[in-house]
């Protein structure tokens, strides 16, 4: 295999990492495999959440004026003046995560360098979400980039089938790199070592969900599925493991509920700690709302690792990920009753629960490494 000096760029800013990692596991995770792979490989970056402990790979991280709109302004203007100097040395590729500029892809287009532009959520869903004056210029910028690249990176093949019919976008230039997962730091572990490690009861069964507490992650249908699981299983805990803007009116939520006795919220945990989490868990959770604009949610992917059973609401990019894995259950989104059906028929049958969990890891193991993705995405496409 021909080894090639990778550039990464990408763009996060969360306030709530200013001191301590956090942000880009997707992307760190993509230059630590292709530097396993032999690969020489620069991250760029906003110097944010030291980024240089979070990957093996070279860090180049930008910095930036910390105020609202200086922020992206000061941050890109020094990003191109980095990546003008960096391409005049030996530089291959460029892999740029979507980021409402198209300079980093015209510095590539300018110097002959191949680019890929990542695309990581649904972006027609993402617009809807913004006012008109802001959603004119995220199009144009991203369409601007879709053209530059060379090839355009999505997370699903629903995500490909949207940008080609919503998008125009020919199909021959989308190409579908899931967003995996690390099956050695996803493994399964026994739900009483876990709950050990976390100080939880073993006695008790756990209902549980990882990620960004977001509106479109529907927190609020479990929590109303709750009581009707709690009336049948009265020792049932809901485990919610991250934090977020929703927090607050989730936990307001729960207690409106009163149910705040047996739910849990961890607040953010660090990432080399959530398999633990998982492993406390009977039953894994993702109750998505119908409009959500996650294309690959992570989450599915570390659940099945893990070797738990899933209850997801039944969308598209949830229903293409298990497939016939035989994992999950697939409740219709946002009906409560039949989530909390879903819940109570694996707290209620062990045998078929272990039977999901056992196909949830091989199905993982199988097809969503991320180590095999990212070798298969760079030999079958960039080296051709």
């Amino acid at each position: 295999m021909v080894k090639m000096n990778i550039l990464i760029v990408a763009y996060w800013h969360d306030p709530r990492f200013k001191k301590k990692p956090g942000g880009l596991i997707r992307m760190f995770e993509l230059a630590d495999n292709l530097t396993d792979l032999g690969h020489h490989v620069t991250m760029v970056l906003p110097k944010l959440g030291f980024p240089e402990t979070q990957t093996r790979a070279r860090v180049v991280a930008i910095p930036f004026w910390d105020l609202p709109m200086l922020r992206p302004l000061s941050f890109h203007l020094i990003l191109s003046i980095t990546l003008l100097y960096m391409c005049l040395t030996k530089t291959d590729f460029i892999y740029v995560r979507q980021m409402n500029s198209f300079l980093p892809l015209l510095i590539a287009k300018f110097y002959g360098r191949q680019s890929y532009f990542e695309i990581p959520n649904d972006p027609y869903i993402g617009y809807s979400l913004i006012n008109k004056t802001k959603r004119w210029a995220v199009k144009l910028i991203d369409t601007i980039c879709m053209h530059l690249a060379d090839k355009i990176i999505v997370l699903s093949d629903w995500s490909k089938t949207r940008l080609h019919v919503l998008g125009r976008v020919p199909i021959s230039k989308i190409l579908v790199f899931p967003s995996g997962t690390d099956t050695e730091l996803f493994h399964p572990i026994r739900k009483e070592d876990a709950c050990r490690k976390l100080k939880l009861s073993p006695a008790s069964l756990y209902v549980g969900f990882i990620g960004s507490f977001f509106a479109y992650q529907g927190i609020d249908i479990l929590i109303e599925a709750a009581p009707l699981v709690l009336e049948k299983i009265p020792d049932t805990r809901f485990l919610l493991v991250g934090d977020g803007p929703m927090r607050i009116a989730w936990e307001k939520k729960v207690q409106e509920k009163d149910v705040q006795s047996r739910f849990i919220f961890t607040g953010h945990v660090p990432y080399q700690e959530v398999p633990n989490y998982i492993g406390a868990m009977d039953v894994c959770v993702a109750p998505h709302h119908q409009e959500t604009n996650q294309a690959s949610p992570v989450k599915l992917f570390d659940y099945m690792a893990s070797g738990r059973p899933i209850v997801a609401s039944d969308i598209d990019v949830v229903r293409e990920i298990v497939k016939d894995s035989g994992c999950a259950i697939l409740p219709e989104p946002g009906d409560a009753k039949s989530f909390a059906q879903g819940i109570l028929f694996l707290l209620e049958n062990h045998e078929v629960k272990q039977q999901m969990a056992e196909k949830a890891r091989k199905y993982a193991v199988m097809y969503y490494d991320r180590k095999t993705l990212t070798k298969s995405l760079f030999d079958d496409h960039v080296m051709q």
